[in-house]
């Protein structure tokens, strides 16, 4: 899919592989940055002790079996997340910390808010 608007945003060059990452090449000074990123998008801010790292995870995306979205995904589904996040806030506080976590974005209505209650109260 090509964008119009690709050469007045900049990002021609990234148009026609969106979708691809390619961090074969990065540092491992990159890779770092990029795993620090993550846990501070992810935690918000929060500060993580060395033992609650998932070090299996950084291991796997620093030797390049994991992209940033599956790196993502499984700090989002990890146990730290659950416990700071979803076990000790109330279901709608957990909802907006998920959207400004996951999307970095708040939720845009009060239906939105009621469509994801409906699926964490239905499917967990």
């Amino acid at each position: 899919m090509a964008l119009v608007q690709a050469p007045s945003l900049g990002i021609e060059r990234f148009a026609d592989d969106r979708n691809k990452e390619n961090w074969s090449k990065a540092s491992p000074q990159d890779r770092d940055g990029i795993i620090r990123l993550v846990y501070q998008q992810v935690l918000g801010q929060q500060y993580v002790m060395q033992n609650e790292r998932l070090a299996g995870a950084e291991s796997l995306f620093r030797n390049g079996y994991l992209t940033v979205q599956e790196f993502v995904r499984t700090l989002a589904k990890s146990g730290l997340y659950r416990a700071r996040f979803f076990e000790s806030c109330n279901p709608y506080r957990f909802i907006e910390l998920n959207h400004k976590h996951l999307l970095g974005r708040a939720p845009h209505n009060k239906a939105e808010m009621l469509h994801h209650f409906t699926i964490l109260q239905e499917q967990g």
